[in-house]
């Protein structure tokens, strides 16, 4: 199987590493190591270029060690790499996720209560995600409260969270 950026053996079709886009990138990056952010940030068209406003939220990445160059070879490459299609296809409920043979739903995580369903998998993944969600501030609600008994029947004092697969949810138990 071809490895994450390109071929792992010389047999396979060249990947995106052997791209024409992800060189571009490459070089761009390099060009950046020759420049000092301070002197970049003097620029007042490279700054005002490197900001736009969506939905009430300033996205600003003048303060990055990219110019409107590197931007369009970053945007050229997730052409390349077909960023667009696949996260149309995560939004649109599409299986992408091959080791388990079933859709992901991200966004379904981050969507409050109420939100409109999101169908993947034959099942509303926000109502999905927001059952298991009561279920944790219950549980949580248990054991802060005192009625949630460890094994030697006493209040819990210290909580121990393993495993919750690389989110930031653990700690905020």
């Amino acid at each position: 199987a071809a490895g994450l950026c390109g071929p792992s053996s010389s047999r396979e079709a060249p990947g995106i590493a052997d791209s024409r886009e992800w060189k571009a990138v490459a070089a761009a990056a390099e060009a950046q190591k020759a420049k000092h952010l301070r002197d970049q940030l003097q620029d007042g068209a490279r700054n005002a270029a490197l900001a736009c406003e969506a939905e009430g939220v300033l996205l600003d990445f003048a303060r990055q060690k990219v110019d409107p160059s590197t931007v369009a070879a970053l945007v050229d490459l997730a052409k390349k790499a077909g960023v667009e299609e696949k996260r149309d296809a995560m939004f649109g409920g599409a299986v992408i996720n091959e080791t388990e043979k079933r859709s992901v739903f991200h966004a379904a995580l981050r969507a409050p209560k109420g939100s409109a369903p999101m169908m993947a998998n034959g099942e509303d993944q926000v109502a999905f995600v927001n059952g298991v969600l009561d279920k944790i501030e219950d549980f949580c609600g248990r054991v802060r409260g005192g009625k949630w008994k460890g094994a030697t029947g006493k209040r819990l004092t210290t909580v121990v969270a393993v495993g919750i697969g690389g989110a930031y949810l653990g700690p905020e138990f």
